[in-house]
This record gives C-alpha cells, sequence and structure tokens, in this order.
C-alpha cells in the first residue's frame, strides 16, 4: 500500500517523529479504511491500539458484500431513530456528512438513477441517513431496478458496491466510526465488531 515508504518519514527523522507522533498517511489517504486502521494501530497509548482479531475484521479486509451487509444494517438502524426527534445517533451520523458525502449526494449520481429514486419518495440529498436508505432500498429491490439502473449501478454485490464506493470514499468507514461508537454492542452488528 505504501510502496516500502515508513508512516513515520525517512531514516534519519524517523525516530525524533515516532517520539512527537508525527505520522503522515498520504500514502493511503485514497483508501480510506486503511488509513482509518494504520492510525489506530499506530496510536501512542498501546492501550487504544485495536486487537489482532479486531484489525482482521475491520472494514479494510471486508469483501463487497460485507460492506453492503453493514451499509443496509445501519440503513435500518438508523431507521429506528426516526420517531426520536432529538437522537445522539442521528446528530452524530449526519455531522459526518460533509466526509462521507462530499457534497450533496444527487451531484455523483446520474440523472437517470435520481429520476428513479425520486418516484418513490422524496430525499434530503444532504443526508448520510438518506443516502444509506436509497442504498438499502435499491438493494433491496435490485431485481425489480429497470434493466437501465441494474446496468448503471452493476451486479450485487462487486458493481454495486464499486458504484457507490467511487462515488463516496469515506462513506463506508465514516458509517463505521459512528456505528462503532454508538451501536457496536447491537447484536445485529456483533458480527462487524468481534473483539474477542
Amino acid at each position: 500500500m505504501t510502496g516500502g515508504r515508513h508512516p513515520f518519514g525517512e531514516r534519519l527523522e524517523r525516530d525524533v517523529n515516532i517520539v512527537k507522533n508525527r505520522k503522515d498517511l498520504f500514502l493511503v489517504e485514497s483508501i480510506p479504511e486503511a488509513e482509518d486502521l494504520i492510525s489506530r494501530l499506530l496510536n501512542p497509548d498501546p492501550n487504544l491500539r485495536p486487537k489482532a482479531i479486531e484489525v482482521l475484521h475491520h472494514p479494510l479486509f471486508w469483501s463487497s458484500e460485507m460492506r453492503l451487509s453493514f451499509l443496509r444494517d445501519a440503513s435500518d438502524r438508523v431507521e429506528l431513530e426516526d420517531r426520536e426527534t432529538d437522537s445522539d445517533l442521528l446528530r452524530r451520523l449526519e455531522s459526518v456528512a460533509p466526509a462521507a458525502l462530499g457534497s450533496k449526494w444527487d451531484e455523483k449520481l446520474e440523472s437517470a438513477f435520481i429520476t428513479n429514486i425520486g418516484r418513490y419518495r422524496r430525499y434530503k440529498f444532504d443526508s448520510v441517513r438518506d443516502l444509506l436508505r436509497v442504498m438499502r432500498n435499491k438493494l433491496n429491490h435490485y431485481r425489480e431496478l429497470p434493466q437501465e439502473i441494474q446496468e448503471l449501478v452493476g451486479s450485487v454485490p462487486e458493481g454495486f458496491n464499486e458504484y457507490f464506493a467511487t462515488r463516496f470514499p469515506r462513506l463506508l468507514i465514516e458509517v463505521y466510526r459512528v456505528i462503532y461508537e454508538y451501536c457496536k454492542e447491537d447484536e445485529c452488528f456483533q458480527r462487524y465488531f468481534r473483539d474477542n
């Protein structure tokens, strides 16, 4: 991933950078899951570093199917929060929108796709929850999608995952962090957060 380059710099400056915790993860910035995992592994406090079993279950190593399954479960979970007007989980999820979405998500999707989703309900294009809802609904009803939309988003799971991951490269890791913080103990997320 890094081409052999060290996150704490070249040989002569490395020890000083380690002591001062000055790391540079620019080599993995294009892989948000790798950046997240490596930064956690390099935490100066060894007690805050993930255990080996947590590393093995980190999203960096998830298949397309596992990634989509997690995002679908996250969508289902945040839908439960709709009834609560002052949900910490929803507030936190929407706070990551700038990082997860970049801009309004409709601007990154083809007009045919936006037209298709607009037939069924209205969405807020700056909402992480609404993008997750769209992904969940299209995934659950993939076979019912018009052929044009199926070809656009690709086959399930690889093509579908790739379609959204290339447009929203930080979505998975940002949602993962929020769910980890608020829902790690929920039964439906146990398979994603194995830590023992």
